[in-house]
């Protein structure tokens, strides 16, 4: 075994060859395991954007479209060559398998520069293969090509160039990924000037003021954009932040809650913090003071979200989504556990058993709080017995969540690089070639989820309001006044029951929609221009059938 991890990690380590068939692998296991799927989750709202933008006759008249004005972001208009080629799906999973190799490759090298060692940069890898839970619940690795999951890589290269003494080369690589990404940025960002202000003597003054003069160059783009389109909210909107909060973004905003899938995620950062700490070298090099202030400068802005989460919600502050920092807690946390591991194992410190104990631990912990365990037990076990079922252990609660979360419909692996073809895409085709592009549908508010279709995604028609609206919502607080109403319209007397239970709110949504009659259905038609009403089955009504298939029916409403 140990000859076997000694040989392949050196033969990675030697031959770039080596580490990109590696890298490919790894990124192959990973998309396999976490699945790929277009139009769903972040895409429900990304792709209509792209869409209108493409072809700006789509959606006349939608107001939620004014939303993609202040989403600051240049990402998706690089793909809208490609959905006029009518190649964008294929475009974009391709893009998603290389952002997937490039996150590889820059974790490896960052190992690499942080330990000098090929096998904490094999096992670095190894642990990012497999899904990490932290802060709000965001894996390293998702299901869907975003402008976060693009940017990872790059802002990893930053923190690499910016360990190995090239702050320039840094902060110009932050400005770039400040037009595809801003908020993933900020944290970089915040983590490189908390350091920099804390070795402001040895940095220099004149020479920190030169580094962050470049990122706003190369930031300026997305600058200018922003700063010519509106101000920086430092207000407070209660209402708003309540709505957000209480529908479907409470895993984002709370880090104080009764909610047991959310403390499920915070209990799993606080675990990766102090990984972070236990495996943190004592003696330690200036790139291990360099990664322990980003993690202070993390905690620093983990305790601002509470705050802001709790009793002071800052616009900005929601608007920025702050716990999101989390993502790189997580990584340095594994980083320095991958690196621990190959130190045991260099200097022969520890059995084999209890190093494979630890690899699994590193490996198999979709809850870093099982890595945290094994961390904290592994000095003091010695029965081989023992070893062998804690082993087993984190083998059989790895499979045990996974089929929890299959059950909970949270984890469902699948690689879609087309819209899955169900009744729901079938439905929205109709609309889309039956119907002219002005056409508004009372459609089912609750009609999304991690690997469902939205219904503006393929139908490309307006509906009247949706729960996952607010996903874009939580960037504009003005938007809510014009949601609300409509809203309430089609899922009545569903805001007053929502709570910071995401799952339960979708539920009640949907028993809000089906509680309609047959005249509120009119009502809501005539109000806002709506000629078509679309059901789930088994739900019927006596309007005339348009289309339908085993999962919906389309209505025709006579205004």
């Amino acid at each position: 075994m140990i000859k076997i991890l000694t040989s392949i990690s050196h033969k990675i380590w030697q031959k770039k060859i080596y580490q990109y068939i590696f890298f490919a692998i790894a990124s192959i296991i990973t998309i396999s395991l976490m699945g790929y799927y277009f139009g769903t989750f972040d895409q429900a709202i990304h792709i209509p954007f792209l869409k209108k933008y493409a072809d700006p006759s789509l959606f006349p008249n939608d107001i939620f479209f004014n939303l993609r004005n202040f989403h600051y972001s240049f990402f998706w208009y690089f793909f809208i060559p490609f959905y006029r080629l009518r190649i964008l799906e294929i475009t974009m999973f391709i893009t998603h398998f290389l952002a997937t190799f490039l996150t590889f490759l820059a974790i490896y090298n960052l190992a690499k520069t942080l330990f000098k060692n090929p096998i904490a940069s094999f096992l670095a890898v190894i642990a990012f293969i497999f899904p990490h839970l932290g802060f709000a619940g965001f894996p390293i690795f998702e299901f869907s090509l975003l402008n976060r999951t693009f940017t990872l890589p790059f802002l990893l290269l930053a923190i690499n160039l910016y360990l190995n003494k090239k702050p320039l080369y840094a902060f110009l690589i932050l400005g770039l990924m400040y037009n595809i990404h801003v908020i993933s940025v900020n944290f970089v960002l915040a983590m490189f000037i908390f350091d920099s202000l804390l070795r402001i003597r040895e940095i220099g003054f004149k020479n920190f003021i030169k580094q962050f003069l470049t990122f706003l160059l190369f930031a300026s783009p997305v600058l200018i954009w922003k700063f010519s389109n509106s101000h920086v909210d430092i207000g407070l909107d209660r209402s708003w932040f309540y709505i957000i909060n209480n529908s479907l973004l409470a895993h984002v905003f709370t880090l104080i809650t009764t909610n047991p899938l959310i403390n499920f995620t915070i209990l799993n950062g606080i675990s990766a913090i102090i990984i972070f700490f236990l495996t943190l070298p004592i003696k330690k090099t200036e790139n291990d003071l360099k990664i322990s202030n980003f993690i202070w400068a993390a905690l620093v802005i983990l305790v601002v979200q509470v705050v802001a989460g709790t009793w002071l919600p800052l616009t900005i502050i929601i608007q920025s989504q702050i716990i999101r920092v989390g993502i790189f807690v997580n990584i340095f946390a594994y980083l320095y556990f991958a690196g621990y591991i190959s130190e045991l194992f260099s200097n022969k410190k520890i059995k084999l058993n209890k190093i494979i104990l630890l690899i699994f631990a590193l490996s198999f912990s979709i809850s870093p709080l099982i890595s945290l365990v094994i961390l904290l037990l592994h000095k003091n076990v010695n029965n081989k017995s023992f070893i062998n079922v804690l082993k087993y252990l984190i083998i059989v609660i790895f499979l045990l969540t996974l089929i929890i979360f299959k059950f909970m419909n949270i984890w469902r692996p699948g690689i879609n690089i087309y819209p899955i073809k169900d009744d729901n895409y079938d439905v929205q085709i109709w609309a889309k070639n039956n119907t002219p592009k002005d056409a508004i549908f009372i459609t089912p508010p609750a009609l999304w989820w991690f690997y469902d279709l939205e219904w503006r995604v393929v139908s490309e028609r307006s509906t009247v309001s949706t729960l996952s609206e607010l996903l874009e919502s939580a960037f504009l607080p003005s938007y809510i006044d014009y949601w609300r109403p409509r809203f309430e319209d089609v899922a009545p007397k569903a805001l007053k029951q929502f709570s910071d239970d995401p799952l339960k709110n979708i539920i009640i949504t949907k028993k809000a929609y089906y509680s309609l009659s047959e005249k509120d259905i009119i009502r809501i038609s005539k109000k806002y221009g709506a000629k078509y009403f679309v059901s789930e089955k088994p739900s019927q009504y006596q309007f005339p059938i348009v289309y339908q298939n085993n999962g919906f029916t389309i209505y025709m409403i006579f205004l």
